[in-house]
């Protein structure tokens, strides 16, 4: 299996973790800030939403590779390995 996330699925992703984050989690007024921070500076479209979408598209894949068998053409005849 592959998960590939569009840069507009993970910005939506990351806005409602920091929501989340934000709202119900117990931490600071600085810690709130911060988010509030990274939110503005994170904006779709923006080129660290770029980056972070790859790096969670392969983040997300390597945990799927680690977790789940694949089936692999290898010689003529498939396989089931665990990658």
């Amino acid at each position: 299996m592959i998960v590939m996330l569009e840069e507009p699925e993970a910005w939506s992703l990351m806005m409602l973790v920091s929501a989340v984050a934000s709202d119900n989690a117990e931490i600071s007024a600085e810690g709130r800030e911060a988010i509030k921070k990274w939110r503005g500076e994170n904006r779709e479209g923006s080129p660290q939403m770029e980056k972070l979408t790859d790096d969670l598209n392969k983040a997300l894949n390597a945990h799927l590779d680690a977790k789940f068998l694949r089936r692999i053409k290898s010689k003529g005849r498939y396989e089931t390995v665990k990658q």
